[in-house]
């Protein structure tokens, strides 16, 4: 997963240099958990550690399981999707429509369906960011968001509700009845040929027009079933769960 700036830009977050990390690495390399941790507290990815130290992602790979770390867990820092997006990007996107399309009407219809375990669903935009350093000023930048065309929104959880209902709405005025079927037909999810059929439906317009209704009671359906993979599943990101996060694995 690629990040929206440079390593340079990312560690003077945390006034950094390139050659102060590099030196960390080389004075630890006996201390891997070490290095792990800190690749972690600083959202430091594989490929990051690649740039500043020289080593082969998959040297890195090997390096830390010596210890049982897996370098998944560095590169999943991100807070609504943590894949590839592409041309895909434009999907993400706060929601700013009104009526029953707007976060208040979504957020009202979707608790319905969770009965008393609502809590499931408040949490998933409520939890901790991935990295506790990305809502210290308060903001989430476009690298933290982890998608590049994205403004800076205030890091509350209102913004994160706004971003997931948005980007599902998007998605499914990208998808047409037919394609939407063979979606759900797919007789294996697994695969690469899901992979891209959903890249596929998603890159193309819809040829038709979906009403108001139509669209939330996708959106309604979908936010459960995502909410209920978040939980049970190790992706962090809000839409990781959703078609365009399994399209750009």
């Amino acid at each position: 997963m690629s990040n929206c700036i440079s390593i340079e830009e990312h560690l003077a977050k945390f006034g950094i240099s390139i050659q102060q990390a590099n030196n960390f690495i080389n004075s630890n390399l006996n201390k891997p958990e070490e290095i792990f941790q800190a690749a972690r507290d600083y959202g430091v990815t594989t490929q990051m550690l690649n740039e500043v130290s020289g080593y082969s992602m998959q040297d890195i790979t090997e390096y830390f399981k010596t210890i049982d770390l897996e370098t998944k867990d560095l590169d999943d820092p991100f807070i609504p999707v943590n894949s590839d997006l592409n041309s895909l990007e434009s999907l993400v996107s706060l929601n700013t429509r009104e009526g029953v399309l707007s976060n208040d009407s979504l957020r009202a219809a979707a608790l319905q369906k969770f009965d008393d375990n609502s809590a499931d669903y408040e949490f998933m935009f409520n939890a901790e960011p991935p990295r506790t350093y990305q809502d210290d000023d308060g903001i989430y930048d476009a690298s933290e968001l982890g998608v590049c065309s994205l403004i800076s929104v205030a890091a509350t959880s209102e913004n994160l509700e706004s971003l997931f209902y948005g980007s599902l709405i998007n998605i499914f005025s990208a998808l047409d009845d037919g394609e939407l079927n063979q979606i759900n037909e797919f007789p294996n999810k697994d695969s690469a040929d899901y992979q891209a059929l959903l890249i596929s439906s998603l890159s193309t317009p819809s040829s038709i027009i979906r009403n108001d209704a139509d669209v939330v009671n996708l959106v309604v359906e979908e936010t459960v079933n995502i909410v209920g993979k978040y939980w049970s599943g190790d992706l962090s990101g809000i839409l990781d769960h959703s078609y365009l996060g399994i399209a750009a694995t």
